[in-house]
C-alpha cells in the first residue's frame, strides 16, 4: 500500500505548492487552496510530523558560491563487509563536497555527486579524502553543462 494514500488531494496540492516556494505564506496558501489559515497550518505541521516534509532549505547557485565543478564519482569498495560499507557511509557523510551518496546496484557500489571549486579542488579531494576510504576503484565523470536540475517530486 502506498504511503501517499494517507493524504488527500488538498495535501497533495499543498506539497506541490510548497516544493515551488517553501517561503509562501500561510495566508497565500489559504487563498490558493480556498481554506482558512488554521487548517493550512495544521496540515503543514501534520505533513512535517508524518515525514512527508523533511525540511525547508534555500537552494544556492553553485557557480555563484564558487562550486563550479560538478562531478559524479562511481565507487567500488575494497570489500563488501558490513563494517566496510558502514564505515564508508559514515566517512563520506563527513565530506562537505559530497552532496549526495547512493548505495547502488550494478557495476559500482556507490554513486556520489560532488561539488567543487575546480579540477584542482577535485584532485585534492581525491588525494586527501577519498584515498582514505578503502576504495578499490573510482571512476569520475564531469558535468559539462546542466540541462535540467530540479528537486521537485511529482505528487502522485
Amino acid at each position: 500500500m502506498s504511503v501517499m494514500k494517507n493524504i488527500d488531494d488538498i495535501d497533495r496540492q499543498l506539497l506541490d505548492i510548497l516544493q515551488d516556494n517553501s517561503r509562501i505564506t500561510i495566508r497565500e496558501l489559504s487563498e490558493r487552496l480556498n481554506l482558512s489559515t488554521t487548517p493550512i497550518h495544521e496540515r503543514i505541521k501534520k505533513l512535517e510530523r508524518n515525514g512527508f516534509i523533511k525540511g525547508h532549505i534555500t537552494l544556492l547557485d553553485a557557480a555563484m558560491v564558487g562550486c563550479s565543478l560538478t562531478a559524479y564519482a562511481m565507487v567500488t569498495l575494497e570489500s563488501h563487509s558490513r563494517d566496510v560499507i558502514d564505515r564508508f557511509g559514515r566517512d563520506v557523510a563527513q565530506i562537505p563536497e559530497v552532496m549526495e551518496c547512493y548505495y547502488v546496484s550494478g557495476s559500482w557500489d556507490y554513486l556520489l555527486k560532488v561539488q567543487c571549486r575546480d579540477m584542482d579542488a577535485y584532485h585534492k579531494l581525491v588525494v586527501e579524502k577519498f584515498s582514505q576510504l578503502r576504495i578499490q576503484q573510482l571512476h569520475t565523470v564531469f558535468v559539462m553543462s546542466e540541462t535540467k536540475l530540479t528537486h521537485k517530486l511529482p505528487i502522485l
